[in-house]
């Protein structure tokens, strides 16, 4: 098939299949259970879901939503998630190809998109995915795009540790960088709010859901990050007051805007930055 279809394709279609697993983790992580046995389980009567009947999309269409056994409905999100997990799987693959970045981001917006919808639902974003998600990006970092982690930090600092060997150490110094830049900005404005407040306004899990986005895409697209899912919520924020009436106090999933943020941040960060700077020069 590989050699039939564009790689972008194979890319998106791949996808379609972890987004059928990655909805099976967003089910089932937050409850504290294994995402491996037992198998899928209709959500309404318990009963195991077939295996023609976990084709991505298509499953759900043929059985119009509904559960085969007990005829429940089954979640619109399903089929989101998976055509989510395409779309993000095929952008991988048209922008880096056959290069290791590719997979690589790939796994990352796996990852961002598991901790979305979780965030969204339960408005938690567990250290199962938080934590190992950064220690892959900083120890996969060799394997990254190298425009989104060198900069000219991150190559002082290569510079300095390493003068014969600056390039071999850059991609672990900016990983690094982008890991203690994004957790460590969301850490200072939580303490900030917190102290004037004497209230909680960001949990941890935002935290360390930025020290992964950094160990990715490096400090300056964490940033952006930030930047962009603070827009985004606030927007959204203030919709909801217009709207349905609610308060400045509703508490929002911030880590749901900071995923789409993030995912924003790897296609059209780079290019963004480089126009922004083009203009205020």
């Amino acid at each position: 098939m590989a050699g039939m279809l564009p790689l972008a394709a194979v890319y998106g279609l791949f996808g379609l299949v972890i987004g059928s697993f990655l909805n099976v983790c967003i089910h089932r992580i937050p409850r504290g259970e294994s995402v491996v046995r037992p198998a899928s389980r209709c959500p309404s009567c318990g009963k195991p879901v077939r295996p023609y009947d976990n084709i991505p999309v298509l499953a759900y269409l043929w059985l119009r939503g509904k559960c085969r056994f007990c005829r429940g409905r089954i979640p619109l999100r399903y089929p989101a998630v998976e055509l989510l997990t395409a779309l993000a799987f095929y952008l991988c693959g048209r922008t880096w190809g056959a290069a290791p970045a590719g997979l690589l981001n790939a796994a990352f917006l796996s990852i961002l998109i598991v901790l979305v919808f979780i965030d969204y639902d339960h408005q938690i974003l567990p250290d199962v995915l938080t934590i190992p998600g950064a220690i892959l990006g900083l120890a996969a970092s060799p394997l990254q795009d190298e425009a989104l982690l060198r900069d000219p930090i991150a190559l002082a600092v290569a510079t300095r540790l390493a003068p014969g060997n600056a390039a071999a150490l850059l991609p672990w110094i900016g990983s690094l960088i982008g890991a203690l830049a994004g957790g460590g900005l969301l850490f200072l404005v939580a303490w900030i709010y917190e102290t004037i407040r004497h209230r909680q306004g960001l949990g941890m899990g935002d935290v360390k859901m930025m020290a992964l986005v950094g160990s990715f895409l490096g400090w300056r697209l964490a940033l952006l990050t930030i930047f962009a899912g603070s827009l985004a919520g606030s927007l959204v924020g203030l919709l909801l007051v217009a709207l349905r009436g609610q308060t400045l106090e509703t508490r929002l999933a911030f880590g749901t805007f900071l995923g789409f943020g993030a995912a924003a941040a790897l296609f059209l960060g780079l290019p963004f930055l480089s126009w922004y700077l083009g203009n205020i020069r």
